[in-house]
């Protein structure tokens, strides 16, 4: 039920990142739209349909980029996979947890992105890439964290109800 939602979602988000936001810009960098919804579900407690949206997610923004195709998938599974393991029932409800996790999660996927450049053989200078670029995505997807997170809770509460036993 969740990918007859959350495939079209990502498609919306992936085609949004891709064309209107790169041009609603801080400095050079944009919010990771793909990446803040994969990041969420994963947060909602979907962690394996996480990982699997990430991979959709991430084949649909490789045809978008110029990475080679696969690098993003690889790079947002990897980045799923790790968030998930700031699994618990402490942090559920936490404020901190969306944020933390957003900003870890924001430099290892540009973190893997450059070395996905460097890996390419292609020039760029790492001061600019970090000020202009990396630094601006990661605030833009901190400020977008917590209502990413909100919108994941509240999506998850509707397609999962609880349990309840009388």
């Amino acid at each position: 039920m969740v990918y007859l939602i959350g495939v079209p979602i990502l498609l919306t988000l992936a085609i949004l990142q891709s064309s209107v936001f790169s041009h609603l810009t801080l400095l050079d960098g944009r919010p990771d739209l793909v990446l803040l919804a994969v990041l969420s579900w994963s947060l909602a407690g979907r962690h394996n349909e996480a990982m699997l949206l990430g991979l959709i997610g991430g084949l649909i923004l490789d045809l978008f980029s110029s990475l080679p195709f696969g690098s993003h998938a690889i790079i947002l599974v990897l980045v799923i996979y790790i968030a998930a393991s700031f699994e618990g029932r402490f942090w559920e409800a936490h404020l901190l947890l969306p944020l933390s996790i957003s900003l870890i999660a924001s430099l290892l996927f540009h973190g893997l992105e450059i070395g996905t450049i460097l890996l390419m053989g292609r020039p760029f200078d790492l001061t600019y890439m970090m000020t202009r670029v990396v630094l601006p995505c990661t605030f833009l997807n901190l400020v977008l964290a917590l209502p990413a997170s909100q919108l994941a809770e509240g999506l998850r509460s509707r397609l999962y109800p609880p349990e309840v036993e009388i």
